[in-house]
């Protein structure tokens, strides 16, 4: 390893990208610019995650390499809260916290490393198909996608926002793997799987189906079983490696009361988004609630919308341009659709037959993957320019990201910073 040196054709790819990284760190650092207030910020769940990193910490620091009691909670007569909230966003907060970081600095640094994550992982998903150009707009218009801001800084769900960071991850290592067997692709692809299964049980839960939906379209693209078979070797992994935390979750779910995830505010019914919102939802630190009138917004954004649109309409000639472009714009618009309709009112009737979609609780957490999906169809017009129009391609993805941008943020900060400090959640005080 001393010895080795990159070749020029290494060198020069890297060299290649540097620039577009260049750009996704500075817009990177502009989306996650409140974080660095190194205070907490208000939201729906704001004072949720300090008692519980604080257990999750402790529980570190007494030797358990994962956590499961948190014994100081429910006023001292503890919960299993471990056993079934999964441990990433804790993990992470854990080890930034451990150099002497107070709580609520390390959880916004956690918090900004998952939008690097996330942004970094886009970018290297969408240049697969789009170049270096389509996959930094990509990138930024997914984290400017309203609903990944409305995750971070209006509902403050730091697991349901950790997966954000693992999604594209996910994709890139199943598609890498599937079609090419390359072996570190099987490796990043599973250490993804697995990682989104620890950050959040619902987001979990639609995503791996959307994997599955895109490993079948591959395969059917490709007209080949080996595909699909590798495809699944790499998702079982990805089941495999975490299966010490979801296998005793499933094992014990009987000794706790699962019902009333579903019950009150939390019943799906009260949750669906109507199509209007989709198109215009005003940006509101509220909650949601039964009817259209919610206080927060589920617009998919007019940047995104826009381009969503053109994707359908060109469709065809996107296709023509290209299979692994054409394929992934194809996939992307289904995903998109079929997400988006799972979220609305007009799916209810589905959500009777399938009862294990009751655990989300709210319906437009499917606007996750409707993130993904829109942020990956803003890399597509780079499919459709001629390669010797590189100025245009330059104007083009200046003129998109500044659109991205100038929508998404006034987006990108809380309501509001709370006074807490870690004393009013020390195992004591607790």
């Amino acid at each position: 390893l001393a010895s080795w040196r990159p070749t020029t054709e290494v060198r020069a790819r890297v060299a290649t990208h540097l620039p577009y990284l260049g750009g996704l760190a500075l817009l990177t650092l502009l989306a996650g610019l409140s974080l660095f207030q190194f205070e907490i910020m208000s939201g729906h769940d704001a004072l949720e995650y300090l008692p519980r990193a604080t257990e999750f910490y402790e529980g570190l620091r007494a030797g358990q390499l994962f956590p499961r009691w948190a014994p100081d909670l429910s006023a001292g007569y503890g919960q299993p809260f471990f056993c079934f909230n999964p441990p990433l966003f804790y993990y992470l907060s854990a080890l930034i916290h451990a150099p002497g970081l107070s709580y609520g600095a390390a959880q916004n640094l956690a918090l900004f490393v998952l939008l690097c994550t996330a942004g970094l992982g886009m970018y290297l998903l969408a240049t697969e198909f789009f170049g270096p150009r389509g996959g930094l707009v990509a990138a930024v218009a997914y984290l400017f996608a309203p609903y990944l801001l409305v995750t971070l800084y209006v509902r403050h769900a730091l697991a349901d926002f950790a997966a954000f960071a693992t999604i594209p991850w996910a994709f890139w290592g199943l598609y890498r793997f599937a079609r090419d067997r390359h072996p570190l692709a099987l490796l990043i692809g599973a250490v993804s799987q697995a990682l989104l299964l620890l950050s959040s049980n619902p987001v979990a839960l639609i995503t791996f189906p959307a994997l599955l939906l895109f490993l079948g379209w591959l395969a059917y693209a490709k007209r080949s079983w080996r595909v699909l078979l590798r495809g699944i070797w790499c998702l079982a992994l990805g089941l495999g490696l975490s299966a010490f935390f979801w296998l005793p979750a499933l094992a014990e779910r009987r000794f706790v009361h699962l019902s009333r995830l579903l019950e009150g505010y939390l019943d799906y019914r009260h949750h669906f988004v109507y199509p209007q919102q989709f198109f215009h939802s005003p940006w509101g630190y509220g909650l949601s609630l039964a009817g259209p009138e919610d206080g927060m917004s589920f617009a998919l954004g007019p940047v995104h919308l826009l381009l969503a649109l053109a994707a359908l309409l060109l469709i065809w000639r996107v296709r023509r341009t290209g299979q692994r472009g054409g394929l992934v714009v194809s996939f992307s618009l289904i995903l998109l659709l079929l997400a988006a309709f799972l979220a609305s009112r007009g799916a209810m009737f589905l959500w009777g037959w399938l009862p294990l979609l009751h655990y989300l609780e709210f319906p437009w957490r499917l606007l996750s993957l409707v993130a993904v999906s829109t942020a990956l169809l803003c890399g597509f017009p780079f499919l459709v320019l001629p390669p010797e129009r590189c100025r245009l391609a330059n104007d083009l993805m200046l003129l998109l990201i500044a659109g991205l941008f100038l929508f998404g943020f006034p987006q990108a900060r809380p309501e509001a910073f709370l006074d807490v400090q870690d004393a009013d959640y020390s195992p004591q005080a607790m």
